[in-house]
């Protein structure tokens, strides 16, 4: 796997006229171009991508169906109930489940329609001055803050929906705690963020392999960290929608 990542990435690379390297803002723009072009008349490219494509197909369709496995585990756990119950919840409420996440995506991708236009030309300029790129810190991050308020509303409806309490009772429970679920969201975000931090630092000093098995690696702490916000967020929902 690491030999065919490599024989398609270190090409590309060694082609970038970075600026260190005795490259030009020119030259970088000419690079954006013969890429763009690439894109178009290279066959090799759009393997690569079509590849790439089926690999994020691939995790968007499944992790609808994990997460609805592991909400039903919740909800039996919550009953007192004993057993594997995983894989059944995954036959019984992967398919709403993943019209949630169906929700999610369009909902998260509408305001590209307004924000790519500026976002695209303000990273064309950057090509020839790379202070530019600060423009586009304020409209990618009030993105990322309309996408993470969304997926928790969804998150809450999901929880109300499984459990067959209400998805809009369950919505009006996450308004009310809603300082709460964003400070659980906070506290394992900034975990995630430091096991990236890692993976970005072990590829800026230690690239090659070693970055490489690292990054597979911090997959598995990644996905707990993942479960641990739901099973997290599920029992601060629980504690409100079934109060003891």
């Amino acid at each position: 796997m690491y030999g065919f990542i490599r024989s398609a990435i270190v090409p590309i690379l060694l082609r970038y006229p970075d600026k260190d390297a005795g490259g030009s803002g020119m030259g970088r723009l000419l690079y954006y171009v013969e890429g763009q072009f690439s894109l178009d008349t290279d066959p090799t490219i759009r393997t690569w991508l079509w590849m790439f494509l089926g690999f994020v197909v691939l995790r968007l369709l499944l992790s609808p169906f994990i997460r609805a496995g592991l909400l039903h585990e919740l909800h039996q756990e919550r009953k007192g109930e004993r057993g594997l119950f995983f894989f059944p919840g995954m036959k019984l409420y992967g398919f709403p489940v993943f019209i949630f996440s169906l929700i999610e995506w369009v909902l998260g991708l509408l305001p590209l329609y307004w924000l790519a236009p500026k976002m695209y030309g303000l990273f064309l300029s950057s090509f020839l001055n790379y202070s530019l790129l600060l423009h586009l810190v304020p409209y990618v991050l009030a993105w990322l803050i309309y996408i993470f308020i969304v997926r928790l509303f969804l998150l809450y409806m999901q929880f109300g929906y499984t459990s067959g309490t209400g998805m809009f009772s369950s919505l009006f429970i996450c308004l009310k705690s809603l300082i709460p679920a964003i400070g659980i969201s906070i506290i394992l975000g900034a975990a995630g963020l430091v096991l990236l931090l890692v993976c970005g630092v072990t590829g800026i000093y230690c690239p090659g392999l070693p970055a490489l098995l690292i990054r597979q690696l911090s997959s598995l702490p990644s996905t707990l960290f993942k479960m641990w916000g739901i099973s997290a967020q599920y029992h601060l929902w629980r504690s409100k929608a079934f109060p003891q």
